[in-house]
């Protein structure tokens, strides 16, 4: 707090000697790189669906342009923490922002920060699982999004923006990175290449044709002991495909059509299921399987076993058409229709030991969404701008999950009497047999159909009042219905892990009202302050498994209520920019999922009550030329304000939990993935020694404080605060080539993206506490070089 106090004074102090410097011209640089006159380069963004400077943007966000991503080899949206300290990963592509992010990884439940991606709403997790390929930026939206972005998010937004066709140029682009990541536990290293190809074509002189092209492969940092039995697949390489083609037809200033569709073909599991044992209780029932494999649970352990088999199959895709038309007064009417959609076919070996504990995660799902949108957009120019606009989506996923296995006992028993369903024997008969044979020893098992339809009309406008006070008014009505139809406890278990065998059929609706009154301030060309409060809302969901037979499956909506303030400001010929934005939100039916220890099922609740407040803040800076400083800070706090149906950890005595009670009210406790403070400091300098050859060294710091794993914060799920640095050197060589070589975690930290409990040991008797932790690429130390080529 006292570093962005002091900014805050410094910019406040700069005003007189600042306020002659003028505005640059709009550059779509996202990384402080010296103009002519050696002052930043600004950044402009569409985070109100329009172009417009970063500066004048009255909202807190990170924009991050293609050439910070090529040059941080940040290849997905997993990786875009370290360039964005408001925003922490989660597993298979779930987020928070601001320290609140989807805390259930439910199919069935809406994502709390959206996905955008050519101004089309991604609705789901699996939507977003391809890597990032001829991109103009990211922008991190900070905060509630509802007004603009199609589908409402309640803590923020993720906006892509990929480069369009341009018209009248031919050209091409080339980028290839190889890279080598360390490998913890053995004597190899695990090899990735990823290759991206890009051309432009124009079509005549109203039109051009913009085709992008991905293919890469990557092996994790976790290590396979043993082997896989024969017929097992076993599939951990990351291997993707990926296409993209984009049409732009502008026959006039009036007229633009704009037409896009890809395909993306992602196969293998590492990156999503590199998970190992972090700690094992002493009396763990894993003790013995992993003696067996040779593993020994640690921090450090990127070691793990199975006869169950591993792989991940995942298809993504679709189309999007936009028309628009653009008056002779300057108004802008546009329809952008758009289709998504998913397939998703995968297998985990639960235990991770090569004993069949747990052999069975395998589920398949397809996805289809379908979105229009209707949009006014008023002339930038006159003192009333902004947009009003229709929304509509329509979505069904097709869901079907299994998860089994034997316990660790031999395979004879599974079925056979004495473990019979509900341990009844026939009478009479000899040898004892059951009436009904199990299919596994335990297991639960789940097939659904969720249907969403979402309807909204929204509008936000800013009127100015005086040529330096403008005035801000959104809203957004939204009309959701869902439907589920569940069908649950198919196969026979001596011991089921989800519930009951019900059919269930259920339907919620529900109507709401999200706004946004603000202002901002322009004290000098070059200084802005501004200001809002508002509602967010987060749509209604179901639980996907049902703990009994009466009680309803509905997750009700969530809704948040907060505000902003901030400063935009410029100093010395804008060679420094300093942004700072303080908040505060409070969130009402906070969707959580926690493990329910009665019916061995993870489930979603509405049960918690949200409060998030902190300061973000960006400084940029160009010393001289050639040089550039990007730092970025976020100072947070963010805890359930009340939580009383939280699930108590095994061994759990706090609070209030025992062997008789299972719950407590987690109120005061951090939310997981909330850490206090987070920061990154970026430099990047262009050596001038004249000629065609311009070398440049580049070195970046990432910082986060420590953070929780979980909600009932058990002790083991606490992880450290840690430094993350990295750096490169190489030459831009004429106008189109840049050669680098790199490194990523140079001082190898092995940093998780998750830990939790082990299911099995926490519901045993006695409750035991193991630990199991899950890793990313970037986890681990890599080296390696990029070839980038334009022309």
């Amino acid at each position: 707090m006292m570093f962005a106090r002091a900014l805050v004074g410094a910019s406040l102090m700069a005003i007189a000697a600042s306020a002659q410097a003028q505005t640059q011209p709009a550059t779509s640089q996202a990384q402080p790189v010296a103009n002519a006159d050696n002052s930043v380069g600004d950044i402009v963004v569409t985070a109100q669906r329009r172009s417009e400077s970063i500066q004048r943007v009255p909202v807190s966000l990170t924009a991050v342009s293609a050439d910070v991503l090529r040059q941080k080899q940040v290849n997905e949206l997993s990786q875009l923490n370290i360039l964005a300290p408001s925003l922490q990963v989660g597993g298979d592509n779930t987020f928070t922002v601001r320290g609140v992010g989807t805390l259930a990884f439910s199919g069935t439940i809406d994502s709390s920060v959206a996905v955008s991606v050519d101004d089309v709403n991604y609705s789901r997790p699996l939507l977003n699982t391809a890597k990032f390929m001829d991109l103009d930026r990211v922008e991190v939206l900070n905060g509630p999004q509802g007004l603009l972005f199609g589908k409402n998010a309640s803590s923020g937004l993720l906006n892509i923006v990929t480069t369009k066709p341009l018209l009248h140029k031919l050209s091409e682009g080339t980028d290839i990175e190889y890279s080598s990541r360390d490998r913890p536990g053995t004597n190899s290293n695990a090899p990735g290449l990823i290759v991206r190809q890009t051309l432009n074509i124009p079509i005549g002189e109203i039109a051009a044709l913009r085709v992008a092209g991905l293919i890469g492969y990557e092996e994790p940092p976790t290590t396979l002991v043993g082997r896989m039995p024969a017929g097992v697949r076993y599939d951990i390489n990351r291997g993707t495909r990926q296409i993209k083609a984009k049409l732009l037809i502008k026959p006039d200033d009036s007229w633009s059509v704009y037409i896009i569709g890809d395909y993306n073909k992602l196969s293998g599991s590492g990156g999503y299921f590199n998970t190992s044992y972090r700690q094992l209780a002493p009396n763990s029932t894993n003790v013995a399987p992993l003696a067996a494999d040779g593993i020994t649970a640690s921090p450090d352990n990127f070691l793990y076993a199975g006869d169950g088999g591993y792989y991940r199959d995942i298809e993504t895709g679709g189309a999007q058409a936009s028309v628009g038309y653009t008056f002779g007064s300057g108004l802008e009417l546009s329809n952008l229709a758009a289709w998504r959609f998913y397939n998703q076919n995968q297998q985990l070996d639960v235990d991770l030991t090569s004993s069949d504990g747990a052999n069975i995660n395998h589920s398949i799902g397809n996805y289809n969404q379908y979105s229009d949108e209707l949009r006014l957009a008023l002339p930038s120019g006159n003192r009333l701008t902004g947009q009003i606009g229709l929304y509509a989506f329509k979505s069904t996923l097709n869901y079907d999950s299994t998860i089994a296995g034997n316990n660790y006992l031999p395979s004879f028993v599974s079925r056979g009497f004495p473990f019979c369903v509900g341990a009844i024997a026939v009478p009479g008969a000899f040898p004892p047999t059951c009436s009904v044979s199990n299919a596994y020893f335990l297991g639960s098992d789940r097939k659904y159909t969720l249907d969403t339809r979402s309807l909204a009309g929204f509008g936000q406008l800013t009127f100015a009042l005086t040529n330096r006070l403008k005035l801000i008014a959104g809203g957004r009505v939204t009309n959701d219905k869902i439907d589920i139809d569940l069908l649950q406890g198919r196969n026979h278990y001596f011991v089921s892990l989800g519930g009951p065998s019900v059919h269930v059929a259920q339907s919620y609706s529900d109507t709401n009202f999200s706004w946004k009154l603000g202002g901002q301030y322009q004290f000098t060309p070059v200084i802005m302050a501004y200001g809002f409060y508002g509602r967010g809302y987060k749509g209604p969901g179901f639980n996907d498994q049902a703990v009994n037979a009466i009680n309803s499956l509905v997750v009700r909506q969530e809704t948040s209520d907060g505000g902003e303030v901030g400063i935009k400001s410029s100093f010395f010929n804008r060679r420094l920019t300093i942004d700072v934005s303080a908040f505060v939100t409070t969130f009402d039916n906070f969707q959580v999922q926690s493990f329910d220890t009665n019916a061995r099922a993870f489930i979603v609740q509405n049960a918690a009550k949200v409060r998030s407040k902190g300061v973000d803040l960006t400084v940029n800076l160009v010393p001289f030329r050639g040089l550039s400083l990007n730092t970025a800070a976020s100072f947070l706090s963010s805890k359930f304000a009340s939580f009383p149906g939280a699930q108590c950890y095994a061994t759990q005595t706090a609070n209030g939990c025992s062997p008789t009670v299972s719950t407590f009210d987690a109120g005061g406790n951090r939310l997981p993935g909330a850490p206090r403070f987070t920061s990154t400091i970026i430099a990047h300098y262009d050596i001038p020694v004249g000629g065609g050859i311009v070398p440049f060294v580049q070195g970046d710091w990432y910082h986060r404080s420590q953070i929780w794993f979980s909600v009932n914060q058990s002790p083991g799920t606490q992880f450290h605060a840690y430094d993350q640095f990295g750096a490169s050197v190489g030459a831009k060589i004429g106008d189109g080539l840049r050669v680098s070589v790199f490194c990523k975690n140079c001082t190898n930290v092995h940093v998780p993206i998750g830990i939790g409990t082990d299911a099995g040991d926490g519901t045993a008797s006695p409750p035991r506490l193991t630990y199991n932790q899950s890793f990313t690429f970037d986890s681990v130390r890599s080296l390696g070089f990029t070839l980038s080529s334009r022309f």
